[in-house]
């Protein structure tokens, strides 16, 4: 049952008028593996076609060349976000003549780490330091960690639909709204692993030379029975060592402080890999717990746009937030462009619901419940046993489930008179009746194949969707990948510093 306090909530926001004067900024970034028709990572260097990684801000590639990332811009709409996303899909397929998308979070099977070539950037020194940023990454957790896929939501409401909650409000009162709503992400992040969780299960050469507790699946693979998001797991794309850190959102100058002292603070085994490789050339930016600030793995993060050579944390130290970006979602796997217009709109009511919720401040004992708790949904989250800890008692997902369940039913009430179709995407999709991981179970199950097979299978019946006689008009695709050509040499020709001095400078920022 929805909690009293929420029901006040969600009377005072709409009293104020919030709904009807709201404008929500959306967008995504959405990371995939290229692989060739047998389902072995690319070899090959990232499209031409597609314009330079470094300055085209459609597409992009992320810790690997074959690794590439589709950039949305920010769309006012759901609607407008899912088309323009699955426009660039097309424009990505008509680029990568015989290749396919690996359409799930979980990378393909690798024979060996050496077949991942870390994504080269060109000559210039933003590109050298983006590509010794990940190299770095590569000697730290290993390639094969760096492959792992995911969806990154990135949202914020308007300067002007704040005013409906305060007279003038100033950056101060935006900042600590945003931080509320980060709070209530990590207090909620069982319901992303409950319903966008689709990476139960791997191919065991993830995990090549790591220690970990998966189970054998079949004679390839690796999973845990009840798992819903291997990714978000202990052996995902996580970093056990920043726990020191002790990262909250409960102040952002604290946050940020927190963030610098991760960079400035040297680890012993990051040390001990070196900065310099044997021909002298960086292979770290520094030994630091987080050689840079994007280098921090956490289900959400605050951020803020700015100049490319600006550190995030004094752009955030300067300026304040300026939208949210949520990591926690897997690729669906069912879905060409892996997310949904649905799950957009579910995405939408989370975040809603995390903004206008009360928000106390996250305390020791409580952060510590919501590791173990973020723990239990990601190993065993499709078992009817799981209990989540809520201030120190015990209760059934089920019952956490179905009260978090009427919220966000009531909330898509009010959302439909800002949007349209709320109400409706959200019961088609707490509707389902298999979650996304447990659908990946099951057919894999029903067809005998192995995760390498149903992944290929899978990757290939998606790319069919836009492999085939396409009408999209790609010019402004075409021509911003062009244009990123040019300015790559344009780039190229006025760096001059050495990169050894380069990557001192930046350091000394």
């Amino acid at each position: 049952m929805a909690t009293p306090t929420f029901k006040d909530s969600l009377n005072r926001f709409q009293e104020k008028g919030f709904f009807q004067h709201l404008q929500i900024n959306r967008g995504i970034e959405r990371e995939s593996l290229r692989v060739d028709q047998d389902g072995s990572i690319s070899q090959a260097d990232h499209p031409e076609k597609l314009g330079s990684p470094l300055t085209n801000a459609d597409i992009t590639t992320d810790f690997a060349e074959a690794l590439v990332e589709l950039v949305t811009p920010t769309f006012n709409s759901a609607e407008g976000l899912f088309s323009h996303l699955s426009s660039l899909h097309h424009f990505l397929y008509s680029s990568m003549e015989d290749e396919l998308l690996w359409n799930f979070s979980m990378p393909c099977a690798f024979k060996d780490p050496n077949e991942i070539r870390i994504a080269e950037y060109g000559n210039s020194n933003s590109g050298m330091l983006k590509h010794i940023y990940r190299k770095g990454l590569s000697l730290r957790y290993g390639s094969i960690m760096q492959c792992v896929s995911g969806i990154h939501f990135n949202f914020s409401i308007s300067r002007d639909s704040w005013q409906a909650l305060a007279n003038k409000p100033d950056q101060k009162f935006i900042d600590e709204k945003y931080l509320g709503l980060i709070r209530n992400v990590k207090r909620n992040s069982w319901f992303l692993l409950d319903q966008f969780g689709a990476s139960p299960v791997t191919n065991e050469s993830y995990l090549l030379n790591r220690e970990h507790s998966l189970e054998k699946y079949g004679e390839e693979d690796l999973f845990l029975p009840s798992a819903t998001s291997l990714r978000m797991s202990e052996v995902g794309y996580q970093s056990s060592i920043q726990e020191v850190l002790g990262i909250n959102y409960n102040n952002l100058d604290e946050f940020i402080d927190s963030v610098i002292q991760g960079i400035n603070t040297m680890h012993p085994g990051f040390e001990d890999l070196g900065l310099l490789d044997k021909k002298g050339e960086p292979q770290q930016i520094s030994a630091g717990i987080l050689q840079i600030e994007n280098e921090l793995y956490d289900i959400v993060r605050p951020k803020r746009t700015g100049a490319s050579t600006s550190r995030p944390s004094n752009l955030l130290r300067r300026h304040g937030i300026e939208y949210i970006e949520l990591r926690g979602v897997d690729v669906n796997p069912f879905v060409p462009e892996g997310i949904s217009l649905n799950n957009i709109k579910v995405l939408d009511l989370f975040l809603m619901h995390s903004l206008i919720s009360e928000s106390p401040l996250i305390s020791y004992e409580e952060s510590d419940e919501i590791r173990l708790n973020q723990m239990k949904m990601v190993e065993r989250g499709r078992s009817d046993e799981v209990n989540l800890t809520r201030s120190g008692l015990s209760l059934s997902l089920a019952k956490v489930r179905k009260d978090f369940h009427e919220e966000l039913i009531l909330l898509a009430a009010k959302m439909d008179a800002y949007s349209s179709g709320y109400s409706e995407a959200l019961q088609q999709e707490i509707g389902r009746k298999e979650s996304l991981s447990q659908k990946i179970m099951n057919e894999m199950k029903e067809t005998h194949m192995t995760f390498q097979e149903y992944g290929l299978s899978q990757s290939k019946k998606i790319a069919a969707n836009f492999t085939q006689s396409s009408k999209e008009d790609l010019s402004l695709f075409i021509e911003a990948a062009e244009v990123s050509r040019k300015e790559l040499k344009i780039l190229e020709e006025t760096s001059s510093v050495d990169i050894n001095k380069y990557v001192e400078l930046y350091n000394s920022k």
